[in-house]
């Protein structure tokens, strides 16, 4: 296989405050050790209506049995990934949080990437609830963001637009839960074990529509 034609774009539709993008993230930086692959995050918010203190996961309607299971089921991917991971017992509120990883985006790749991986961990690793304005800030200044930027950012919320954009192209490919991965046409829900990435991947290769992108349009198949 070519160089060329090895070269895969997929876009993932996900939320920082979703264990199983967490993990899916996790996948794809592994799957990229020996592919190139071009990974592009898409903000998807999957609790809109949680306040911005956050709730207890009991109050979130979990039934402690249900909660409990996918709790383990979150720590034992984690260990096979070498993962660090701490199941917080509160949910958070990530409108902003995706707007300030979306700011960072513009101030380029690298910086992006410092602010995914620091948003990530500071809910997952450290139990930080980034739903709260001064803990998000201080994760984004410790990443390396300005903190008066990012914060008049989300006062005048000039990156909610481009949430509304990603809900909106999330909505026309049926995606309904995070994480949802797109390789050129072939859609990859949950957090799938690394062979059904890896099956995604060449498929995308095999068929020509490695570097698609989902605003171009055009159906989708999902991959088993």
């Amino acid at each position: 296989m070519s160089e060329e034609l090895a070269s895969v774009r997929v876009f993932v539709y996900g939320d920082y405050a979703c264990p199983f993008s967490y993990v899916g993230d996790a996948r794809l930086r592994r799957l990229a050790v020996d592919r190139d692959l071009e990974v592009r995050w898409r903000p998807y918010e999957i609790h809109p209506a949680v306040p911005a203190d956050g709730i207890e996961v009991s109050q979130a309607g979990y039934p402690p049995d249900e909660w409990s299971a996918v709790s383990s089921r979150i720590r034992e991917m984690a260990d096979d990934l070498e993962l660090p991971v701490r199941i917080p017992a509160f949910i958070p509120n990530s409108h902003e949080a995706l707007q300030v990883a979306e700011f960072a985006r513009d101030m380029g790749e690298d910086a992006f990437g410092r602010v995914h991986e620091a948003l990530f961990r500071a809910y997952f690793v450290r139990g930080r609830n980034f739903g709260k304005r001064d803990i998000l800030l201080d994760v984004a200044e410790a990443a390396g963001l300005d903190r008066e930027a990012v914060g008049l950012a989300l006062e005048d919320e000039r990156y909610a637009d481009e949430l509304r954009r990603a809900a909106d192209e999330a909505e026309r490919y049926h995606v309904t839960g995070t994480p949802t991965f797109l390789f050129g046409r072939f859609k990859v829900v949950g957090a799938a074990p690394m062979e059904v990435l890896e099956d995604a991947y060449e498929r995308a290769v095999a068929d020509g529509s490695a570097g698609d992108d989902p605003a171009a349009g055009g159906e989708r198949e999902s991959a088993p």
